[in-house]
């Protein structure tokens, strides 16, 4: 690639996510020689002032920032010094000049020639004037737009920065069909690049007949269960109306309690054992009977492409989720999705009705190669493609 280098305003933060997307593709990208500067998330918004996260999101910055300017992984990483307040325009102008200044000290110092401005965010598109580049690339991975629905949040300048950054990039990719279907109608090239699946998640050698954990050893038969965050889009309405439907159906959540599930704990077929590492959640999910994408039904669900909805299929479970263009076509027959409390129980009994070991297999190979690797070769091919267009 001629494009040897690579600005990433990236949609998360190198040091306190997990190793999303991005963070895997750059990664990979500097393997190849590419010469990568990571600007960890400048944001599209913050909490509201009910927001239960002020602190957490607060402590965590402060810890990214005290980095600043490292180098890792072969990967430059710069968390830049900025104001949250991006609604305010004269704030807005002061955080362009002050991430400008950073942005062309950061390429400076890994000496990087201009190259593919690539924005994880839409406000990005507010430094594609002041940071050189050759092309640029906007990675789609939600449905930005409906953010401002989100509970206690406050978010600003989506729908004019996400309308800009579609229409200056040279290639949008997107992470859902929904996406491309969408984003194509605006984007003069749009490319569908599904998430690669954690390496733990295709060991082919675990198997529903192996020792159950203890954390579900008590916990009878069917298990309808989920892995992940449990925030503001869980659905705690659906789950507690199933769960009194179907008394004999045991309904399980692993992961962080990040809103208010109590009157959920109390019923005796529901249940909460709490947060798992990554590499542990294999052989816990290979015991559920169906996997449940238990989010509300809203616009950022519909557009989105939830990795656990290929984490679960990697273990070989049959999937429901709410109504998502990802679940229904990326892999026909294979998700199944509902509106109503009827329809998720109408649903969830077909997925365990027509469960086999031999569907189970099935589903496994339909990810196999669904690895970090393949998603980022993908990636590097869609790269190199720009320079024979230009």
């Amino acid at each position: 690639m001629q494009n040897n280098s690579i600005v990433c305003f990236a949609g998360n933060d190198w040091w306190v996510h997990n190793p999303l997307t991005e963070k895997q593709w750059m990664r990979a990208l500097a393997r190849r020689g590419i010469s990568v500067l990571f600007v960890n998330s400048i944001g599209v918004g913050l909490p509201g002032k009910g927001s239960p996260y002020i602190l957490r999101r607060l402590l965590r910055k402060i810890k990214s920032l005290s980095y600043w300017l490292r180098r890792d992984e072969g990967v430059w990483v710069l968390t830049p010094l900025l104001l949250p307040l991006w609604s305010v325009a004269v704030v807005r102008r002061m955080n362009v000049f002050l991430i400008t200044l950073q942005i062309r000290h950061a390429m400076k110092r890994a000496g990087m020639a201009p190259g593919i401005f690539w924005a994880g965010l839409p406000t990005a598109a507010l430094l594609l004037r002041q940071v050189p580049h050759r092309q640029c690339v906007y990675y789609v991975q939600d449905d930005y737009l409906s953010y401002s629905t989100f509970d206690n949040q406050m978010f600003m300048r989506l729908h004019e920065d996400h309308d800009d950054m579609l229409r200056a990039a040279d290639l949008v990719i997107c992470a859902s069909i929904g996406l491309v279907e969408r984003e194509s109608q605006v984007a003069r090239r749009v490319e569908y690049v599904p998430q690669g699946i954690h390496p733990v998640f295709l060991d082919h050698g675990l198997t529903a007949a192996d020792s159950i954990p203890n954390a579900l050893k008590d916990i009878s038969r069917p298990i309808i269960g989920y892995w992940g965050s449990l925030e503001s889009l869980h659905d705690r309405d659906l789950v507690k109306a199933l769960a009194l439907r179907h008394p004999e159906w045991s309904f399980v959540f692993f992961g962080r309690k990040m809103t208010d599930v109590s009157e959920l704990e109390a019923l005796p077929n529901v249940h909460y054992p709490g947060f798992l590492p990554i590499e542990d959640i294999p052989r816990h999910g290979v015991h559920f009977d169906v996997g449940l994408i238990s989010f509300k039904q809203t616009e950022f669900t519909y557009y989105g492409a939830p990795i656990k909805f290929r984490e679960y299929l990697a273990l070989g479970l049959p999937v429901v989720a709410p109504p998502m263009v990802e679940v229904e076509k990326a892999y026909e027959g294979e998700g199944l999705t509902a509106r109503t409390v009827e329809e998720f129980s109408a649903r969830i009994r077909e997925a365990m009705d027509s469960d086999s070991p031999n569907r189970r297999e099935h589903r496994r190979q339909l990810v196999a190669g669904m690895t970090w690797e393949a998603s980022s070769e993908h990636v590097f091919r869609l790269l190199a493609s720009l320079e024979e267009e230009a």
